[in-house]
């Protein structure tokens, strides 16, 4: 029927929320009362009302309960020793327990991710809106445009929390402005926007206070990677400790228990799991925790990892059959395993770890190639474009008479910009067709900051000079978050060597100090060849993922890590192969 009203369509989501409700309404309430659910949610920016988020808490409790008291009753009734039952029991059991907690604590999860965002971005979009306000714009207008920048994450979905309670609302700006940061879990964004808000009420000078506010978040920013860099230090030291002093001392006690196997616990299966499950997963931690941490770009480059599907996994894939044939190792399923076969497997394992990592490696080459250098030629690009100004040229004769300059890893997007201007584009067209295809952040926050300064504002003397203090303040950021945290990328070189050449100068040592009967030599060489092959594919697997931590470490992108990845994995082959000559047993 024509001009009917839609019907919405049910989802399972709105069926679970139904069932939650209807079952757990009035326990929700208080669990949302009594565990100030609201203003948890208020700070993570989650649009749902409490009571329900309760309710759908309550309900995926009372499932986990259900599934841990039948698991728990399967077990209970199993031929199994009964304190197996106890442990297995007590883990089901307290798997309800978890759920719930986790429930409760995921507003705070999202609350630290909404501040992190917003603070990575926040210098960024302080400049935006200085230099929209050097232009003449009001923060309305700006926040309606940074709304729809993808440059931003973060800010993005501040701006559109407040434009939505602006128009559905019915709030004034600068009261939607205020609510929205009273309960923003950054202070610095809070700080800034309540700020703003206040000099517009007494009538103060915005680009004043915008200009001042802005050089003091970039002064802050400076002095917090003292602190960011004081927690990575701390992060790379636990990591040593974990990955290379545990490790160390682990292999001491699985290898000692491998020789003398009636000893108890440990022995070689133990080192198995430590080596392939325990140590991996040390590592993956480390790197989730130093993630959180080190600010984030909304601008994603998923080349690498697209080439990891497309060229690495297939290259691994023909790589593997080929060193299996060609070095022979496929020959430590049964027999002795002698020193070569030992060489072999870890030259097997290393040859498809790095065809694995040779794409991405090769990607993010070429792109930090594009982008070194990049930050000190936009500012010298900015700074020539503001003295062309000055000379009474329009923007777009300043950026052509620039084109003949020479600004590095700039001067194609700049050139670009000259012909796409010469030709008749406008000024956003322009710098669009030119930055196609760049993954560079800088690049395009800054592009999109000029284009509107001109397009907006008509590209004054005064905007241009901000923008050009703008890239300088942040090229000077970029380069000492670099120094800082550069030298926290030998650790993870120190830590592969320490691992692969102790492990096997321990075997070694403790080998030669054995004295057994002869009939006890035959097995022994058998239980060392397995201790000295699973100590070589472990110490490999373990460089390669510590290369992976060298590059989060040092660039803040696992990206980065596959090059450093393919260099471990080399170093830790040949300190292999030469350490074996100290285990003469085998």
């Amino acid at each position: 029927m024509k001009g009917a009203p839609r019907k919405h369509k049910v989802g399972v989501t709105d069926v679970y929320d139904y069932i939650a409700l209807k079952l757990f309404s009035k326990l929700a309430s208080w669990v949302a009362k009594t565990f100030e659910l609201e203003a948890g949610i208020r700070r993570a920016g989650m649009t749902v009302y409490p009571t329900l988020y309760a309710a759908r808490l309550l309900l995926a409790v009372a499932m986990a309960a259900a599934i841990s008291i039948y698991a728990t009753l399967m077990v209970a009734f199993s031929s199994v020793s009964f304190t197996y039952k106890v442990l297995v029991g007590a883990s089901f059991l307290s798997f309800p327990i978890l759920v719930f907690a986790l429930g409760l604590s995921y507003p705070s999860y999202k609350a630290g991710d909404r501040k992190r965002w917003v603070e990575s971005e926040l210098p960024f979009f302080a400049s935006y809106i200085t230099a929209m306000a050097i232009a003449g714009l009001d923060v309305l207008n700006v926040l309606e445009r940074v709304s729809r920048l993808n440059i931003f994450k973060g800010v993005r979905m501040e701006a559109q929390l407040i434009l939505r309670d602006v128009r559905l609302l019915g709030k004034d700006p600068l009261k939607a402005i205020e609510d929205n940061a009273l309960s923003h879990p950054s202070s610095q964004y809070r700080d800034f926007m309540l700020g703003y808000s206040a000099t517009v009420k007494i009538g103060g000078s915005i680009v004043h206070y915008l200009e001042v506010k802005t050089q003091d978040i970039f002064r802050n920013r400076i002095d917090e990677l003292k602190i960011l860099s004081e927690r990575v230090a701390l992060y790379t030291e636990l990591y040593i400790i974990l990955a290379v002093i545990s490790s160390i001392s682990f292999y001491i006690f699985f290898t000692v228990s491998g020789l003398f196997p009636g000893l108890g616990f440990g022995g070689v299966s133990h080192m198995a799991i430590y080596s392939f499950v325990a140590l991996p997963l040390i590592t993956l931690t480390i790197l989730y925790l130093v993630d959180r941490l080190q600010p984030k770009s909304p601008i994603k480059f998923f080349e690498p990892y697209n080439a990891i599907i497309t060229y690495g996994i297939p290259a691994a894939i023909i790589t593997l059959p080929l060193t299996l044939y060609i070095t022979g190792s496929y020959k430590v399923l049964g027999g002795l395993i002698a020193p070569n076969l030992i060489i072999a497997a870890s030259t097997t394992l290393s040859s498809l770890l790095m065809a694995l990592s040779l794409p991405p490696a090769y990607y993010w080459i070429i792109e930090s190639r594009r982008a070194r250098g990049m930050g000190g030629a936009i500012a010298s690009f900015l700074r020539d474009l503001t003295e062309a100004r000055k000379t009474g040229l329009s923007p777009e004769k300043s950026i052509i008479a620039l084109s003949t300059r020479d600004y590095g890893p700039l001067t194609p997007v700049v050139k670009k910009m000259s012909s796409a201007l010469t030709i008749g584009l406008d000024v956003d067209k322009a710098v669009a067709s030119a930055v196609k295809g760049c993954r560079n952040w800088v690049l395009l926050s800054t592009m999109r900051f000029l284009t509107d300064a001109i397009t907006l504002g008509g590209g004054s003397v005064e905007t241009l000079d901000s923008l050009a203090r703008f890239a300088r303040s942040l090229e000077n950021y970029e380069i000492e978050l670099s120094r800082r945290l550069k030298i926290y990328m030998l650790m993870p070189y120190v830590g592969a060597i320490m691992v692969a050449g102790s492990s096997m100068m321990i075997l070694g040592y403790t080998a030669q100090t054995l004295t057994v009967s002869p009939q006890q030599a035959a097995q022994l060489k058998e239980q060392i060849g397995s201790i000295a092959l699973i100590l070589s594919l472990g110490s490999i697997i373990n460089s390669w993922l510590m290369g992976l931590m060298a590059g989060k470490l040092s660039k803040g992108t696992i990206i980065a890590g596959f090059t450093h990845s393919i260099i471990l994995v080399i170093i830790t082959l040949t300190t292999i192969a030469l350490t074996l000559r100290g285990v003469p047993v085998i």
